[in-house]
C-alpha cells in the first residue's frame, strides 16, 4: 500500500497550520501520511510575518490574537512556544476614534457612551432605546448597517459600528452581511431580544476578559516555527495553476515543473486564485468562488523619536470614521502596544490605508504610500517630522469580505466541493477572517482528513 498524498496549497497561517495539525493527528491514529505545503510566495506565513530591522520589529499584517481561542492555544502549546507569548500592555486597551477631526476616546462600555465625546446627546438618547428596537426583518439577509442602525440608531452605526467594521475587516458596512461577518450579534439579539440584555448575560457568565496576546518575536514567530517543523515538506515559490482529476488521483499542474499526483488536495488560497485553478474541473465551483470579493490595503510602517511626538501614544491607537474622508483606516501605535517593538527611545506606527473605502490605495507606489500615511499623520497627530524608519507592505487582496449573500455562496461552494472526493478549501474565504477562524478551521479540516486516512473509515 502506497503512501496517501496530501498537497497543501497555500502556505499562510490557515495552510501551515493544517499541514503541521495533519501529521500529528496521522501519527496518533498510526496513520501514514506525505504531506507536501506549496506556497506561490518566495516566504512562509501569509501576511503573518514579522521584519526585524536592527532593534524594530515589524508586522506584516495581524499584531496579534486574543487568547480565547483554544486551537490557537493548543497550537501554540504544541509548538513549544508559550514560555514566549506575551500580552499587551493594558493600557492599549485604551483606543480612539477620529470624528470630526478629533481623537475621541472609545468607550470601553455601554455606560461609558454617555460620557463619549464621540456621540451626541441625540445618539446617546437613541442608543438608550435599544433594548426597544424594532425586530429583524423576516427572511433577510440584513447589513452590518442596517442592523446597528436598526438597534442602535444612525448616529452610532455611523461613529462606532462602521469605524470599527472599516478597522477589522477593510470592509464597507453597507455591504457586508451581520449574518456572516459577526453572527454572534444575530445570536444575541435572538436568543436576549437585546444587544445590552445579552451582554449583561455574558458578564454572569463570563470566565474572564479576552487578551490581546503575541509573541515576543512578533507573530512571525509562530509562522516560522510551523514552517521549520514542515522543513523540506513545504515548497515556496510555486504557484499552482491547475487541478484535474486523471485515473483515481488528482493531477496538481504548477508554473514553471511537472505536475505532482496526489490522493488529496487543499486549498487554504484566498477564493479567486482556488477559482483558478479549478475552472477547468469545474466552472461552477469556480465561478461561486469568484463570487467572494476582497478588499485589499496596504500597511504604512513608520518609526519616529519619541521626542519628536506631538503628544504621548497612550492606548492602542485610533481608526478613522468615514466622514473624516481620509485614505487612513486605522492607525495602531505598536510601540505602546507590545514591548520590544523599537528601540529605546523610539516609537512604532503603522498607517493602514486603503480597505473598501478606497480601493485605489492598495495600488499606489511605495513612496506614494509613504507620502500619504505621513500627510494623514500631520492632519491627525501633528507629527511633521521625518521618520528614522519606513516600511511599506502592499495587499492587494487582503481580507474576504462576507457580503450579503455570503451564505449561500459558502454552501454553494461546498456542494459542489462535495462532488469531487479529496478536494478541500479550508481558510478564510469560508471561515472567518480573523486570524484565530483561520487556525480554528485548518485544525479542524486537519482532523477530519486525518480520519478520512485511517484504515477504519474505508
Amino acid at each position: 500500500m502506497t503512501t496517501p498524498r496530501v498537497i497543501v496549497a497555500g502556505g499562510g497561517i490557515a495552510g501551515l497550520t493544517l499541514a503541521f495539525t495533519l501529521e500529528a493527528e496521522a501519527a496518533r491514529l498510526g496513520v501514514a501520511a506525505d504531506v507536501l505545503v506549496i506556497e506561490a510566495g518566495h516566504d512562509a506565513g501569509g501576511h503573518a510575518r514579522t521584519v526585524g530591522d536592527e532593534g524594530w520589529l515589524v508586522e506584516t499584517g495581524p499584531n496579534g490574537f486574543l487568547d480565547r481561542e483554544p486551537e490557537t492555544m493548543g497550537l501554540v502549546e504544541e509548538l513549544g512556544l508559550t514560555h514566549d507569548l506575551v500580552e499587551a500592555n493594558p493600557a492599549a486597551r485604551r483606543r480612539f476614534v477620529l470624528r470630526r477631526g478629533a481623537l475621541c476616546p472609545v468607550p470601553a462600555s455601554p455606560p461609558a457612551v454617555l460620557t463619549s465625546r464621540a456621540i451626541s446627546w441625540r445618539g446617546k438618547l437613541r442608543l438608550l432605546g435599544e433594548p426597544w428596537a424594532a425586530p429583524p426583518p423576516p427572511h433577510a439577509d440584513e447589513t452590518v448597517f442596517a442592523f446597528a442602525e436598526r438597534r442602535l440608531g444612525r448616529e452610532v452605526a455611523e461613529a462606532l459600528v462602521d469605524t470599527a467594521v472599516s478597522g477589522i475587516s477593510a470592509g464597507d458596512s453597507t455591504a457586508l452581511s451581520v449574518r456572516s461577518q459577526f453572527p454572534i450579534l444575530v445570536e444575541w439579539e435572538r436568543e436576549h431580544g437585546s444587544l445590552f440584555r445579552a451582554m449583561l448575560a455574558r458578564r454572569k457568565t463570563a470566565t474572564g476578559r479576552a487578551r490581546l496576546t503575541s509573541f515576543h518575536g512578533g507573530q512571525g514567530t509562530l509562522t516560522r516555527a510551523l514552517a521549520d517543523r514542515l522543513g523540506s515538506r513545504m515548497m515556496t515559490g510555486r504557484a499552482i495553476t491547475r487541478v484535474a482529476r486523471h485515473s483515481g488521483a488528482w493531477q496538481v499542474h504548477m508554473a514553471g515543473g511537472p505536475p505532482m499526483v496526489a490522493d488529496h488536495v487543499v486549498f487554504t488560497t484566498p477564493a479567486h486564485r482556488t477559482s483558478a485553478a479549478v475552472r477547468d474541473l469545474d466552472r461552477e465551483l469556480a465561478d461561486a468562488l469568484a463570487s467572494i470579493p476582497y478588499s485589499g490595503l496596504a500597511v504604512v510602517a513608520l518609526g519616529y523619536a519619541v521626542a519628536s511626538l506631538p503628544r504621548p501614544l497612550n492606548g492602542y491607537g485610533y481608526l478613522v470614521a468615514r466622514a473624516e474622508r481620509l485614505a487612513t483606516m486605522g492607525v495602531l501605535w505598536e510601540s505602546s502596544i507590545f514591548p520590544g517593538r523599537a528601540p529605546d527611545g523610539a516609537a512604532l506606527l503603522r498607517v493602514f490605508l486603503g480597505g473598501a473605502r478606497r480601493p485605489d490605495v492598495a495600488g499606489l507606489d511605495e513612496e506614494a504610500l509613504t507620502t500619504l500615511a505621513r500627510s494623514e499623520l500631520v492632519k491627525v497627530m501633528g507629527i511633521a517630522d521625518r521618520p528614522i524608519r519606513q516600511h511599506v507592505f502592499r495587499w492587494p487582496s487582503a481580507i474576504a469580505q462576507y457580503t450579503v449573500g455570503h451564505d449561500e455562496r459558502v454552501r454553494a461552494i461546498r456542494a459542489r466541493l462535495a462532488e469531487h472526493p479529496g478536494l478541500d478549501l479550508c481558510g478564510t474565504a469560508c471561515d472567518g477572517v480573523s486570524f484565530n477562524q483561520a487556525i480554528a478551521a485548518a485544525r479542524r479540516t486537519a482532523r477530519t482528513l486525518a480520519a478520512r486516512l485511517a484504515p477504519s473509515s474505508s
